[in-house]
C-alpha cells in the first residue's frame, strides 16, 4: 500500500514536472523568437515598396471620362486643345503610370484595367488630333466594345463600382458606334456623355474610398464588395 502511495506521488510529481518544463519551454520560445526578431534583418519584398496605385489610377481614369462626359453633354461646348491634353495627360499617361505600378505588385485586375483604358485615351487623342474619317471610328469604338467586355465579368469578383464604372465605359463604346454607324447625334453625344459620367464618377468614388478609408480607419466610403478576400479592394478597412 505504501508502495502504491509511493509510485502515485512520483506520478504527480512528474506531471507537475512536466507541466512546468512546457511552460518554460514556451517562455523560452517567444523569448528566442523575440531576440531573432530584435537581432535579425528583416525581409521586404521588392513589390512593398511600391505604394497603393489605385487611387491614381482611378483618379486619372475619373477625370478623364469625366471631363469629355460634360463636353458630350453640352456642359460646355468649346472642344478646344486644353481638355485633349488633359486626357493625354491623365486618361493616357497617369494611368500608364499606375498600370505599370500594379503591374509591379502582381495585381493582375487592376494592372490591365489601367493600362487598356490607358491605351484607349492616348489613342483617342490620336483619333482627335488628326481627324479621323467616321468608317474609322466605327471600327475604333466597336473594337474597344468588344475588348473591354470581359473586364466586367472580372468586375463581378471585385465590388459594385467597380462593376458599374466598367459597365458604363463599355456600354459607352458600344453607344458610342451605334451612333457614328447611324449618325445619331442624341446617341454618340447626350446618351454617351451621361455614360461617361457614370464610369467616371465611379472612379472618383473608388478613389476617395480608398484613400478615406485607409487614411481615417474607417468605413467612410464603403465598396460593397462581391468577394470579400480580393487582392485590391483596400477600400474595407477594419478598425485596429
Amino acid at each position: 500500500m505504501n508502495n502504491i502511495e509511493h509510485i502515485s506521488e512520483k506520478s504527480n510529481d512528474k506531471s507537475n514536472q512536466n507541466i512546468d518544463i512546457t511552460n518554460n519551454n514556451e517562455t523560452q520560445l517567444y523569448q528566442d523568437l523575440l531576440k531573432k526578431l530584435q537581432n535579425d534583418t528583416v525581409v521586404v519584398s521588392g513589390s512593398d515598396y511600391f505604394p497603393n496605385a489605385i487611387p491614381l489610377g482611378s483618379f486619372c481614369f475619373a477625370i478623364s471620362f469625366i471631363l469629355y462626359g460634360f463636353y458630350e453633354c453640352k456642359v460646355h461646348k468649346t472642344e478646344d486643345n486644353f481638355l485633349y491634353i488633359v486626357i493625354f495627360l491623365f486618361g493616357g499617361i497617369g494611368q500608364l503610370t499606375a498600370g505599370v505600378f500594379e503591374f509591379i505588385k502582381s495585381r493582375v485586375y487592376s494592372a490591365t484595367l489601367y493600362l487598356t483604358y490607358s491605351f484607349y485615351f492616348l489613342s483617342f487623342f490620336y483619333v482627335k488630333k488628326y481627324n479621323v474619317h467616321n468608317e474609322s471610328l466605327k471600327v475604333f469604338f466597336g473594337s474597344w466594345a468588344c475588348l473591354t467586355a470581359p473586364i466586367i465579368i472580372l468586375s463581378t469578383r471585385i465590388n459594385l463600382f467597380y462593376l458599374i464604372q466598367n459597365a458604363a465605359a463599355v456600354a459607352f463604346f458600344v453607344v458610342k458606334c451605334i451612333g457614328v454607324c447611324k449618325d445619331a447625334k442624341a446617341l454618340k453625344g447626350v446618351i454617351a456623355g451621361i455614360l461617361e459620367l457614370v464610369a467616371g464618377f465611379c472612379s472618383l468614388y473608388i478613389c476617395y474610398g480608398q484613400i478615406l478609408n485607409k487614411q481615417l480607419r474607417q468605413q467612410i466610403l464603403p465598396s460593397i464588395p462581391f468577394k470579400k478576400d480580393n487582392e485590391i479592394d483596400e477600400i474595407n478597412i477594419k478598425k485596429d
